[in-house]
């Protein structure tokens, strides 16, 4: 009996093929063999997945380094992880759409109401006040409109291109995590790993974004602490440090996230205040 894949001589009592791997199929398809073929082939969700999710969450590390020191066939595709999690992730946040906007709005609840406040004034109230002072309230009120717009348009993105958004984040956040850590893997090892990390981070906000549905809309901010950590544990691992030395590069880390989202707040506001200027 040969391989029906890779033609190699099979013992007639081989269940798998010791050249290629291949499973030796001997029986008809039935309805079971369907099943499967749907879940594994259309879906990507075979047993490796599983085993992946599984490993991911209990040894992280040990999927990361196995995955780039050429250990493949044990886990599924980094970038298929990532993909499941963020896809899976689009169908349920459009699903629960006002709920998804209203845990959200948890994040900033008092700057929010303190926007909508100040876009909805009546200027005619201030018409005893000076011609400039009125002119710096109804500027103000236009940067309120303006910032609440911005923030409706991005979280009703966020919301419809979730998995696109998820993608674009990715090189971001490894070039984030090459530079925290530039020894010794390279740019196109740490998207690798930021691919499994944020696949099973995500796979995670989808349970507390559950629980905050049930329970209260805070619980989704666990989220945030939960993927802050999970880095701290998973580098701190692979790259053996101790728990301080892991703290002080997360630190590294995270102020170069504050400081690339300063540069992106202050440039998203000189935009709309120059728009401003122009309506």
């Amino acid at each position: 009996m040969n391989c029906k894949n890779c033609n190699h001589t099979l013992d007639d009592n081989a269940q798998f093929c010791e050249n290629c791997g291949a499973k030796v199929v001997k029986s008809k398809i039935n309805f079971k063999d369907l099943v499967t073929l749907f879940i594994d082939d259309i879906f990507g969700l075979d047993s490796r997945f599983f085993r992946t999710l599984k490993t991911m969450s209990i040894q992280p590390n040990k999927v990361l380094s196995e995955y780039l020191s050429g250990v493949r066939k044990r886990y599924v595709n980094p970038f298929a992880f990532f993909a499941i999690a963020a896809g899976l992730s689009l169908i349920v946040y459009k699903y629960f759409e006002e709920d998804f906007l209203k845990v959200n709005s948890e994040f900033n609840k008092e700057s929010i109401a303190e926007l909508n406040e100040t876009a909805s004034m009546n200027i005619a109230e201030f018409k005893d006040l000076p011609e400039k002072k009125l002119s710096k309230l109804q500027q103000k009120k236009q940067m309120a409109s303006l910032q609440l717009k911005f923030m409706d348009g991005y979280m009703n993105f966020t919301l419809n291109y979730y998995n696109i958004v998820m993608f674009l984040f990715l090189p971001f956040y490894a070039l984030l995590s090459k530079w925290t850590y530039p020894k010794p893997h390279n740019f196109g090892e740490h998207i690798i790993m930021n691919s499994y990390i944020m696949g099973f981070t995500t796979f995670v906000s989808l349970i507390l974004f559950g629980f905050a549905i049930v329970i209260h809309p805070k619980f989704y901010n666990i989220s945030i602490l939960f993927n802050i950590l999970f880095y701290l544990f998973v580098f701190g691992k692979l790259y053996n440090k101790s728990l301080w030395q892991s703290f002080l590069k997360l630190l590294k880390f995270l102020i170069a996230l504050l400081l690339v989202f300063i540069v992106i707040a202050i440039t998203g506001g000189l935009l709309a205040f120059f728009y401003s200027k122009l309506v």
